[in-house]
């Protein structure tokens, strides 16, 4: 009886402290532009609820000598489990346009959930779109069928990514495009994971703006950890119920890789001669329209 009364308190306590966990009010969101500088890069990860891998592209140097502001280009993973708390965070950053690059399938799986009434410009611009569904049924076939033989997911993400290049220039075009029209304020762009569509989109930005090659590849290569621990139930679910071979594929698939990147610019030097001719003739960009971007988007340098 009295081993009873234990197990049951112990339930009873467990619910309690669960019930309580659910009204245990959430961080105050750390917006990166509102405090001290040299306290920005550790907050570039931004601590929404249920976004995953919300950051700000500010502070990142140029060639030149300045600096992307902070508190104007966001990038993120889907908004679909946005909280409440999230939402209301989402309006202190007074974005101006939301873009979303996932396809009609991914929308329909899991629509965003935005504040209502949403405060600023909703831009799809969907990208892999019939390709990725084609994908993703590949793959979980794949998976139910535990069938993997010839499957390589290192070169479906790098041919993924030359296709960035090539194939969907008009999409990226009109990412550019977007960014140029808001004229210097926030703009906020997000795919599924928020790595590979969403880190293009950031790294050919970041180029344009005159932000070194290799500091671009840091910022590509943030979105791992973040990706990964964003599906991290689901690939233990995977692993528990369809092994190891299912859950080491996908999550090479939901991480992110150096060569991916290089492989994207690799394209673009064999399509267009060179970034500066895929700036020009691939993205449509003037020389003023470059020059309005860094105008809007950077600071100046220090001492200026």
């Amino acid at each position: 009886m009295r081993k009873k009364t234990l197990f049951w308190s112990f339930v009873t306590v467990a619910i309690i402290a669960v019930a309580a966990i659910q009204f245990v009010p959430a961080p105050a969101l750390v917006i990166p532009a509102e405090i001290p500088a040299e306290q920005r890069d550790a907050h570039r990860l931004l601590n929404f609820e249920g976004i995953a891998n919300f950051r700000d592209l500010g502070g990142y140097p140029t060639i030149d000598g300045r600096q992307v502001k902070w508190g104007v280009l966001y990038r993120a993973g889907t908004l679909a489990e946005s909280s409440r708390a999230d939402l209301r965070s989402l309006e202190k950053l007074n974005i101006d346009t939301l873009i979303d690059f996932r396809s009609a399938s991914e929308k329909e799986a899991e629509p965003n959930h935005l504040p209502d009434p949403t405060t600023f410009k909703v831009v799809e611009i969907p990208t892999l779109d019939d390709g990725n569904e084609a994908m993703v049924e590949e793959i979980m076939e794949r998976i139910e069928r535990s069938d993997f033989d010839g499957f390589d997911p290192n070169q479906l993400m790098l041919e993924g990514n030359r296709q960035f290049a090539s194939t969907f220039t008009p999409q990226f075009r009109e990412f550019i495009q977007t960014v140029l029209q808001a004229n210097g304020a926030p703009v906020l762009w997000h795919c599924s994971a928020g790595k590979d569509r969403t880190g293009f989109a950031s790294a050919i930005l970041l180029r344009i703006l005159g932000v070194p090659q290799e500091v671009v590849l840091q910022d590509y290569m943030a979105s791992k950890q973040n990706a990964l621990d964003a599906r991290s139930s689901q690939l233990m679910l995977l692993r528990l119920f369809k092994g190891d071979e299912a859950a080491d594929k996908l999550s090479v698939m939901l991480g992110v890789e150096e060569d991916w990147l290089k492989a994207a610019f690799e394209q673009i030097d064999d399509t267009w001669g060179s970034f500066n001719n895929y700036v020009h003739r691939g993205l449509k960009l003037s020389n003023a329209d470059i020059a309005h971007l860094k105008a809007t988007l950077l600071s100046p340098p220090a001492g200026a």
